[in-house]
């Protein structure tokens, strides 16, 4: 959605080139600036509940942009895309640094880290594509989907997560 903003523009034309330039740099602060905090919150609440806050963003960011083509709704969309970004990744992180060995952690780490931004160049790519051939409405409508689908995979979590956050696992067994 971030890198499809500029192709929002041509489907809206009645706003300017600079908001969607704006709009895109929106996004990248919330998805960064968060990091001052986040970390305490994972340790706080844990993983688990960290990302289904994630997911919950980014599904208000679908929902925000799906409501209508102001400018601010834009831009509060794509906020909340980057606050909820930054929960998901930060949380993922820590929960697979947690689940591996020493000595496995930064080979397992640099494998996500591949695979995670490999896979944001090529949506990257086919973001004004899918503006384009879909519309702005259905690229916020196909991530629904996958945002149930990361809900059930946090679910999942529940099971294999202490009961408190930040407790060691083998201390409550």
């Amino acid at each position: 959605m971030k890198t499809g903003g500029p192709r929002w523009r041509r489907v809206h034309p009645q706003h300017r080139v600079w908001a969607a330039r704006w709009g895109t740099q929106r996004p990248g602060i919330a998805m960064f600036l968060p990091s001052l905090a986040s970390g305490r919150l994972i340790a706080r609440f844990g993983e688990r509940v960290m990302m289904l806050w994630g997911v919950a963003l980014l599904a208000g960011c679908a929902l925000v942009s799906l409501s209508g083509h102001a400018l601010a709704q834009y831009w509060a969309a794509l906020v909340l895309l980057g606050v909820g970004w930054n929960l998901l990744f930060v949380a993922g992180t820590t929960l697979l640094a947690r689940e591996f060995s020493d000595e496995n952690r930064h080979r397992v780490q640099a494998m996500n880290e591949s695979i995670v931004f490999g896979t944001q160049a090529s949506v990257s790519l086919l973001a004004g594509v899918a503006v384009h051939r879909l519309g702005w409405e259905m690229l916020n409508l196909a991530t629904l989907p996958l945002l149930a689908v990361m809900v059930l995979a946090a679910g999942r979590l529940r099971r294999l997560q202490p009961a408190v956050a930040g407790a060691d696992p083998n201390e409550l067994k």
